[in-house]
C-alpha cells in the first residue's frame, strides 16, 4: 500500500514539475508563428511566465495587417486535462465602432480533455453577454448573444444580421 501511495505522489510531483517548468513563452511564440499564415499577428506584447500560467500584457491584435484591438491582459493556463485562456479589457479599433461596441471587459475560453475538439467561451462587454462554442471536427462556430440596451439602441443593423430566438437572444452560426 505504501508503494502505491509513493507511486501516486511521485506521479503528481512529476506532472506538477513538468507543467511548472514547461517553456510556456516558447510555446506561445510557436503558436504566434502558426497564426501568421492566417493573417493574425499579435504584437507589442510583454510575455511573463508565472509558473503554471503565462500572462501577456499590453498586446495589439492585427488581422490581415489591420489593427483590430488593444488587449490589456491575456492569461493562459495549459494544464493538459483542462486548458483555459482569460482575456481582459479588449478595446476594439475605432473602425469597428460603427458595427460593434468597442469595449469587451472579459473573455474566458476553455477546452477539456473530455471534449478535446470543442472550445467553449463566454464574453461580457458593452455588447451584453455572449456564449460561444467552436467545434473543430464539424468546423463550425455558434454564438448566443444576450444583447445589452446599448446594443439594442445603437447597433440595430448588427443585430439584424443575427437570428433572433423566442427568448430574445440572438444566435449566429458560421462554418469554416
Amino acid at each position: 500500500m505504501k508503494k502505491i501511495a509513493l507511486f501516486f505522489l511521485y506521479s503528481v510531483l512529476f506532472f506538477g514539475a513538468l507543467f511548472f517548468f514547461t517553456p510556456k513563452e516558447n510555446l506561445y511564440y510557436f503558436a504566434e508563428e502558426q497564426l501568421k499564415p492566417l493573417g493574425v499577428v499579435i504584437g507589442y506584447e510583454e510575455a511573463v511566465d508565472h509558473g503554471f500560467r503565462l500572462e501577456l500584457l499590453h498586446s495589439k491584435l492585427y488581422v490581415q495587417k489591420i489593427k483590430s484591438a488593444n488587449i490589456a491582459s491575456v492569461t493562459i493556463g495549459l494544464f493538459g486535462l483542462y486548458n483555459a485562456v482569460a482575456i481582459n479589457n479588449v478595446v476594439l479599433d475605432k473602425t469597428f465602432e460603427q458595427f460593434f461596441p468597442p469595449l469587451i471587459e472579459r473573455v474566458d475560453l476553455h477546452q477539456s480533455i473530455f471534449s478535446p475538439f470543442q472550445l467553449k467561451g463566454e464574453a461580457v462587454g458593452d455588447f451584453g453577454e455572449a456564449a460561444a462554442t467552436v467545434n473543430l471536427l464539424d468546423r463550425n462556430v455558434s454564438v448566443i448573444l444576450k444583447p445589452s440596451k446599448l446594443m439594442h439602441s445603437r447597433y440595430k443593423s448588427t443585430l439584424k444580421q443575427l437570428k433572433k430566438s423566442k427568448e430574445g437572444d440572438y444566435s449566429y452560426v458560421y462554418k469554416f
